[in-house]
């Protein structure tokens, strides 16, 4: 027998969307929703921006002298040009223009230098785009005006004091031209005087020709069209990407916990060869009348069997975590009497046991009546052959009507004997089994050359496959392969048209009465 393989792989994300839409749907919109509060409750401010040109300008940093020196220099000179824009004194002139306080609570500004420039940027932030670009603008010709009475104060008490030294030497002068007739260090003086008042007049020619140009605002603030920061938009982007990403990771968590055998694990390594998807009717309706489509699979299903079992044959049916579902002797007995139906088609002589007394499955099928059953047979000593029911086209030998009364019926040698017996005039006796796992299940696979699993994905665990596979190992029972049960009736996505497992995977379905003849 082949051990299960316990070792799992992770889903596909097509499977964790499929079975965990909900938990992934929620996720991401609560991640949109936290993104929208966190949108609402942020202050909007948008931010404007003016560009100064510098102009050296005496009495400030940034001067003739130190424009015209090293690199060091001029840039020191710039950086304290920056901080004196933001100093109290420019605040005071923009406040005066704008007739509110600036900055208030709700504003800033930044300052920069452009690398390797001469010019300022001058960004103010506010709670509106208006307020933003009139603030920026007052504040870059605000700083002009304070660089240029800067300048023009400096030019202006420089000027005074050349035209005061003037005065004061050309009268010294002059009292020197009246002395220096009878002293001779009268006339050393006049010479010095003239000198003294050539040179402060050249001072003062210098002096009144220095620019105060203190420079010009050469990019003036634009109305922001925008607010600062990430776009709304691609902040609920990130926010959908978030929830999506934590949403599949809960869904990959929680498929990990439940550990259910989905339907896109069918095709792969399950410990036992599944030979067909079947689909189980809501209403008692053979798979002869039910439709093409379910009828089908069941003749698939058949294919498989025919090929792996060779007659004479006893196979029982069992199903593996159909209780929560629908009953697992209920479902094991629907798809007991569906196969043993199909195979009659196939000109087989086929019995239909059933071993439970909560089978009513079969009769509800087959539209018969539990008179005399195998509870007679067993317990009563009736004979097996007057017990049987024909019923399309196959033999049917109930439980009968008071199979509650013994819990140990399969249990019992009598019933042994009454399969061993009954073998020998059939092509193939199928056992409609109850779940696998439980003491009724085992006592009726004991008997059969092998069991066929009836798997119903999404609701039998791995786990449970897997303790149920190392039970048949250990009771020496071989499975010979397991059915796909789709209880919805509805063809499961991606399943496609399966076949049987690998040890029936060339079987043409055209071939089935050949198949039937050889063996």
């Amino acid at each position: 027998m082949e051990r299960v393989d316990r070792s799992r792989s992770l889903p596909s994300l097509l499977s964790l969307v499929r079975y965990n839409f909900v938990v992934i749907l929620v996720s991401v919109v609560v991640a949109l929703g936290l993104a929208a509060l966190y949108i609402l409750s942020l202050p909007s401010s948008y931010t404007a921006s003016a560009v100064i040109l510098l102009s050296p300008a005496p009495g400030n940093p940034l001067t003739a002298e130190s424009a015209s020196t090293s690199a060091t220099q001029m840039t020191v000179a710039l950086e304290t040009e920056r901080q004196l824009v933001l100093t109290p004194v420019v605040f005071d002139l923009v406040a005066d223009e704008l007739g509110r306080p600036f900055p208030d609570s709700n504003e800033s500004v930044q300052t920069s230098v452009p690398s390797n420039t001469q010019m300022l940027n001058v960004s103010v932030i506010s709670t509106t785009p208006e307020r933003a670009r009139e603030g920026a603008e007052t504040i870059a010709r605000s700083y002009l005006q304070y660089r240029a009475e800067r300048a023009e104060g400096v030019q202006e008490a420089r000027v005074e004091g050349l035209r005061n030294q003037i005065a004061e030497t050309d009268a010294n002068l002059r009292r020197a031209v009246a002395e220096a007739g009878g002293s001779a260090y009268a006339s050393q003086e006049v010479l010095l005087f003239v000198d003294r008042l050539a040179g402060f007049n050249n001072s003062l020619s210098a002096a009144e020709l220095v620019s105060t140009y203190p420079g010009s605002m050469i990019s003036a603030p634009t109305l922001p069209d925008h607010a600062d920061g990430l776009p709304a938009w691609i902040l609920l982007m990130v926010a959908a990407a978030l929830g999506l990403t934590v949403g599949v990771g809960l869904a990959l968590l929680r498929e990990w916990r439940r550990d259910l055998i989905r339907d896109s694990d069918i095709s792969t390594g399950l410990g036992v060869p599944v030979f067909a998807t079947i689909y189980s009717q809501s209403q008692a309706e053979l798979a002869t009348e039910a439709g093409p489509e379910v009828h089908e699979s069941y003749r698939r299903l058949r294919t498989a069997v025919i090929a792996n079992a060779p007659r004479p044959y006893t196979l029982a049916v069992t199903a593996v975590g159909g209780e929560s579902a629908r009953g697992g002797s209920a479902l094991s007995a629907e798809v007991a009497a569906n196969l043993a139906v199909v195979m009659a088609e196939a000109k087989l002589s086929v019995l239909l046991v059933t071993t439970n007394a909560l089978q009513h499955r079969v009769e509800e099928l087959l539209g018969m009546d539990a008179e005399m059953g195998l509870t007679d047979v067993v317990l009563g000593g009736a004979s097996a052959y007057d017990s049987l029911v024909e019923r399309h086209g196959i033999s049917v030998l109930t439980a009968g009507p008071e199979a509650g009364a013994s819990s140990d019926l399969t249990a019992t040698n009598r019933f042994r004997t009454v399969v061993d017996e009954l073998g020998q005039h059939f092509d193939y006796i199928i056992l409609a089994a109850a779940a696998a796992g439980t003491s009724d299940g085992d006592a009726v696979l004991l008997v059969a050359d092998s069991a066929l699993l009836a798997l119903t994905p999404d609701t039998t665990t791995r786990t449970l496959l897997s303790v149920v596979l190392d039970r048949l190992q250990h009771l020496g029972v071989n499975p010979l392969g397991a059915a796909h049960v789709t209880l919805t009736g509805e063809r499961p996505a991606g399943t496609g048209n399966r076949g049987a497992g690998p040890r029936f995977s060339s079987m043409d379905e055209k071939s089935e009465p050949e198949v039937a003849r050889a063996t």
